[in-house]
């Protein structure tokens, strides 16, 4: 390309005509009369710039990313072709938009052009500062540039009208952004990469592609490509640390540099350090913190007030996610002002992942959060946050069980001066808050015990009751009991100690673990009778028997759920005795145990509010009585009829429990639909996470 100087034709010379060319040409004629002049029009060349990185040998896990941007390519015509790649921070976008550009140069002849925008830096970079950078690459001196935006968008596009480029523009913030940097009519190709809120760039036809966390196999293939075989010796370890890193490619590099450059140093042993050193987030390369470097600056981008909730996201118990309600609680501001703010957590910045309407930060992210909460809010704050946190499960556990077991006097007998909040979300839909929330309360009794919530705790515990007689939750249970038996007894609260002990028994029962199961239970009966609770007495002995029936000790469970009737006649409640009655049919011969069903029956039909689960649990004991007595008939017509029951009212353990009883049934006469049962049984055991319950299923089919 020629500077042209200015040049005039003077009066004297016949003319009078200004030809002068300020700036640059491509090409420059200047003649006086001339007879033919043939020109070589042929656009003029410019540099081919190359901007790109070089690219790495392989990529793991972006398959879907690759194969997106091959279909874009395969629809490039004449007009430039912007695919924006969005993800959270350090999930690989700009490693991936390189290592397929890289990959397919050759259909760019023309070239590469690239741009850090700035979203990892304090400041946005100025689309006039990048288009500086881009006109001279293509040949342009920088004295002959404008000095506006518009001439130099309008000179850019000039420039690479119908060219061929490939133009990577990394960490954009904005839309407006992009649009400045977007290059003339031709067959280019311009990846943006960023955290979200491009939607804009739909006017411009662009395609957005998700760029997802690692998935876990994929993790440790990256690691093994810093660290070789040595991660598969500690599989655990190895595991807990691709979940530390939350499948940000970031985080793996990081911690994959480290096991690198120490050979001697175990998975294991680096989780301890991370542990002791404030977490992954706070892992340095070459003297500074790669991981919180990268997330520091997302954070920075945020609203003060995102930036508030941010911090408060960090300090939820466990990873299961918090719902909007939570955190307007915690927060003490209306939800109405809260989602906008979440908003721009999730879709403006990608800083939270929205799931099942829950707002969730990944391992690393939280580690973030929460050490970005310590260091601008202080420790104080922090436990402030904490404890409503605490207070709001809490409350919505007490909620829920005033809902959905009115009858049992565990709650009001234990604690009478708990208020039930009827405008918690856990009042208004009880069954689903507490399957929603059942992870999280198992990390808020944790998070209790931690902070010396005591009294919460217990509460907690008595009232998380429903998720194991509803939906046998055994492993949850378990998990906050061993803290609330232990914060009871911190109380001298021995009536509270007594019913845990004795909830907890119930729920060793169901894991199969029957001598535990008869330990709590005796000592759960031991601290009742001492403090003189009948009731808790009764509920201990039930449970003793129970868990003999199950082990198959047809004798002893007879003689205490024989003892369990007495107990609960003379404590005279309509409701136990029912029980009571239902419970000691199990054991027994089909004549006696289908009077003592009909008993059982007849009191649940008949309390003010009737119970259909434990009806529905009457017909299923009726069915199998009847299968015992040999009357398949009557067996199956109360066995669809349990099966109606639970289906409709959702107690899906005892719908399971019921398809059991219809292929025991089945069994003898029709052994293909008893095999179809026991598979409906095993299905719907899994579904919910009852292991040992669906393995029982599958070996019944499998032995039919």
């Amino acid at each position: 390309m020629a500077n042209a100087r200015a040049g005039r034709l003077s009066v004297e010379d016949g003319y009078n005509v200004d030809n002068r060319v300020k700036g640059s040409a491509a090409n420059v004629v200047q003649s006086g009369s001339i007879g033919v002049m043939n020109l070589n029009m042929d656009r003029f060349a410019l540099p081919i710039p190359a901007q790109l990185p070089r690219p790495i040998g392989t990529l793991v896990n972006q398959k879907h990313v690759l194969n997106a941007l091959d279909d874009v390519l395969d629809r490039l015509n004449d007009k430039p072709a912007i695919v924006v790649l969005v993800g959270a921070r350090g999930s690989g976008k700009s490693t991936a938009a390189v290592y397929w550009l890289q990959h397919h140069d050759e259909r760019f002849p023309d070239g590469q052009l690239r741009a850090d925008l700035g979203a990892w830096a304090d400041h946005a970079t100025a689309p006039s500062e990048v288009l500086l950078g881009f006109i001279t690459s293509l040949g342009v001196k920088q004295a002959d540039v404008p000095a506006d935006l518009e001439s130099r968008v309008n000179l850019f596009r000039s420039l690479t009208r119908g060219r061929s480029l490939q133009i990577l523009l990394d960490d954009a913030v904005t839309a407006s952004q992009v649009k400045s940097l977007l290059p003339g009519l031709g067959r280019s190709m311009v990846v943006v990469t960023g955290q979200g809120g491009f939607g804009a760039l739909a006017e411009n036809d662009a395609t957005f592609i998700d760029v997802e966390p690692l998935e876990d196999e994929m993790a440790v293939e990256l690691l093994r490509a810093f660290a070789g075989d040595r991660v598969d010796v500690e599989p655990d370890a190895r595991a807990a640390l691709v979940e530390l890193c939350g499948g940000r490619a970031v985080a793996l590099s990081v911690v994959g540099r480290v096991l690198r450059e120490a050979p001697d140093l175990l998975i294991s042993e680096l989780l301890e350090e991370l542990e002791f050193s404030g977490g992954i987030t706070r892992v340095t390369v070459d003297g500074e913190p790669a991981i919180a470097a990268v997330l520091d600056a997302g954070y920075r981008r945020l609203s003060e007030s995102a930036q508030r909730v941010y911090r408060t996201l960090g300090l939820h118990p466990g990873g299961e996610g918090a719902s909007t309600a939570a955190l307007a609680a915690v927060l003490k501001m209306p939800e109405p002002k809260l989602r906008p703010i979440l908003r721009e957590l999730v879709e403006g910045k990608r800083m939270v992942d929205k799931i099942d309407g829950r707002f969730r930060l990944d391992a690393l992210v939280r580690d973030h959060a929460r050490n970005i909460a310590d260091d601008v809010d202080g420790s104080d704050v922090c436990e402030l946050r904490k404890r409503a946190f605490v207070a709001w499960y809490v409350k919505g556990a007490l909620a829920a069980d005033a809902v959905l077991q009115p009858a049992r006097p565990w709650v009001r007998g234990l604690f009478p001066d708990v208020v039930v909040d009827a405008e918690h979300p856990a009042h208004r839909q009880p069954r689903e808050w507490m399957l929603a929330e059942r992870g999280t309360l198992r990390s808020v009794a944790a998070l209790a015990d931690a902070l010396g919530e005591l009294e919460a705790l217990q509460r907690l515990c008595v009232a998380q009751w429903w998720l194991y007689e509803s939906e046998k939750c055994s492993d949850d249970l378990v998990a906050t009991h061993v803290l609330g038996v232990q914060a009871a007894e911190h109380l001298g609260n021995l009536p509270v100690k007594a019913l845990l002990l004795v909830q907890q028994g119930y729920a060793e029962r169901t894991r199969s673990r029957f001598d535990e199961a008869a330990r709590l239970l005796a000592d759960g009966e031991v601290l009742a009778k001492a403090q003189g609770s009948a009731e808790l007495v009764a509920t201990a002995v039930e449970g003793a028997g129970l868990a003999l029936f199950d082990r198959g000790d047809l004798d002893g469970a007879r003689r205490l759920l024989n003892r369990n009737v007495e107990l609960a006649e003379r404590i005279g409640d309509a409701r136990r005795t029912s029980l009571a009655y239902m419970h000691a049919a199990k054991p027994a011969g089909p004549e006696e145990a289908l009077r003592l069903l009909a008993e059982a029956q007849t009191g649940f039909r008949a309390l003010g509010r009737p119970e259909q689960h434990n009806l529905g649990k009457v017909l299923l004991w009726q069915g199998r009585k009847f299968g015992e007595q040999g009357d398949l008939s009557e067996a199956k017509s109360y066995l669809d009829r349990a099966l109606a029951l639970m289906t409709e009212i959702g107690r899906e353990f005892d719908r399971a429990q019921v398809l059991d009883a219809l292929g025991d049934v089945h069994a003898a006469t029709d052994p293909s639909a008893a095999r179809r049962y026991y598979a409906q049984a095993t299905q719907v055991y899994e579904k919910a996470g009852h292991l040992v319950a669906a393995a029982r299923s599958r070996q019944r089919a499998s032995a039919g």
